[in-house]
């Protein structure tokens, strides 16, 4: 939209792209990511009692049991506080980049790959924090 100068025409006629186009963004990932890592979570559960019963040959109740036992609620805070984060992190940095992007396709291209590596960069520094927090508080 920066591009084809669509952003310039909402300001020019008096709406903010960052109210219009930011903030939708930033809510929807803040939302979706941590119920996709819900789905991901619980699609490794059911695969790992696939495996379980398969190869292994525990029954259903020794490998739900096993799995409830071993789940801690630090391992749940962080489940959820960390995607929460890296949704807010990762929206930010693709809104900021796209929203400074110039020249054309080749500067879209351009912005899309330094999103990707500053988001990565990002959830790195990120996860290491929070880690280090959730550790020292356990």
């Amino acid at each position: 939209m920066k591009v084809t100068e669509q952003i310039d025409a909402m300001r020019a006629l008096g709406t903010d792209p960052i109210q219009k186009l930011v903030t939708p963004r930033m809510i929807a990932t803040a939302v979706m990511l941590p119920l996709l890592t819900i789905v991901a979570d619980f699609l490794g559960l059911i695969g790992g009692w696939v495996i379980a019963r398969l190869s292994i040959g525990l029954t259903t109740s020794q490998y739900w049991t096993s799995a409830y036992q071993a789940l801690e609620y630090n391992d749940i805070t962080q489940g959820l506080l960390k995607p929460f984060v890296f949704a807010f992190m990762v929206s930010l940095v693709g809104c900021f980049y796209g929203l400074r992007t110039t020249g054309g396709t080749q500067g879209v291209g351009h912005a899309t790959t330094q999103a990707v590596v500053v988001s990565s960069v990002w959830i790195f520094v990120i996860t290491s924090l929070l880690t280090r927090i959730f550790v020292n508080l356990h």
